[in-house]
């Protein structure tokens, strides 16, 4: 039968409609490829660099920086060109009438993944991957120097569904004056368990996964991929750090590496056995200059999609889940035969 299920990060309430369940398998379904226009030709493309605003960052496949003007490059680091937060902005808020508003302070960077026209991070090798998890870090370790920028997110949009603009693979900074509406919840959320209970809650979440091993699909020396108790969409996964600390940017060489064989693993998994769809991923990193060293744990969400929000969810801000993440644990488990 339907349960409640409870996040005891957010305080808030899910449905797990197992009644209403489909089998993991049902979500394997046809995709149309999304492909660039005719003539088209991609700004992300090695030889087209002038085509992007000028570059912050490049490396080589060693993740040495080298010239701008070296063509050899693995990855780039820019200005989105169509940013949606701005340096130049004044940061701080000023009342208008009843309201209070503030300019659209902030950063807003493209990372691109490849230099060669690749879609998916699936086609791209575990190292390469292991090298974009090291430019998050150090994009995070230099723009934290920043007083202004108080927290950042670090996303990527996959398929057309997720919200991506361009099918070549990259990935999205936003460095903001404040701390979002969703940080500051878990922030809440983790700080009002640690009150409780003089432990951190994500700490406690993966020595109770592990005791269960229900919802646990894959774990390394330094991380554990599971499908969370209270999860609000079909297949959503996490990636959890093994040792507790809020921020990303603290991450050491060996737990790069850690992270992208996981982020290896998922991606390979939904490209391969669920006929690539649409999903976003997100690293959750505490604030940039308030301490929250008790109470929060950082950590990678990646939301597929593989089912609509209808009238009841935006309505009442209950999601409702049409699959459990026992079943969809035990599905990828099987398929990825770990």
């Amino acid at each position: 039968m339907p349960e409640f299920r409870k996040d005891i990060i957010l305080d808030e309430w899910v449905i797990i409609a197992s009644e209403r369940a489909k089998r993991p398998e049902m979500f394997k379904e046809e995709k149309i490829k999304i492909e660039n226009p005719p003539g088209m030709v991609c700004p992300f493309d090695k030889g087209n660099e002038n085509m992007t605003p000028p570059e912050i960052l490049r490396l080589d496949i060693n993740g040495n920086v080298i010239e701008n003007s070296n063509p050899d490059w693995q990855i780039r680091v820019v200005p989105n060109k169509f940013p949606a937060l701005k340096p130049l902005a004044a940061p701080g808020s000023k009342l208008y009438g009843i309201y209070s508003i503030m300019d659209g302070f902030g950063l807003h960077e493209v990372i691109i993944n490849s230099s060669q026209h690749i879609s998916h991070l699936s086609n791209l090798s575990k190292s390469q991957i292991r090298l974009i998890v090291d430019v998050y870090a150090r994009r995070l370790r230099e723009i934290k120097k920043d007083p202004r920028i108080e927290s950042l997110i670090i996303m990527l949009n996959q398929g057309k569904d997720a919200g991506a603009s361009l099918e070549h693979t990259h990935s999205q900074i936003f460095a903001l004056p404040i701390n979002s509406p969703v940080l500051e919840k878990e922030l809440r959320g983790t700080l009002r368990y640690y009150r409780r209970h003089k432990r951190c809650a994500v700490c406690e979440i993966l020595v109770f996964e592990a005791k269960e091993n229900k919802r646990v699909v894959f774990e390394n020396s330094h991380f554990v991929i599971i499908h969370p108790f209270a999860s609000r969409n079909p297949f959503e996964t996490w990636i959890i750090p093994k040792k507790h600390y809020p921020n990303f940017e603290n991450i050491e060489e060996e737990e790069i590496q850690s992270f992208a064989e996981c982020l290896k693993i998922l991606v390979d998994f939904f490209y391969n056995e669920l006929s690539n769809p649409s999903f976003n991923y997100y690293i959750h990193t505490g604030p940039l200059h308030t301490k929250t060293d008790h109470h929060y744990h950082w950590h990678f969400e990646l939301i597929p999609k593989l089912s609509i929000k209808a009238g009841f969810e935006i309505a009442t801000g209950i999601d409702i889940c049409i699959t459990t993440p026992e079943d969809t644990a035990k599905f990828m488990k099987e398929k990825l035969k770990i």
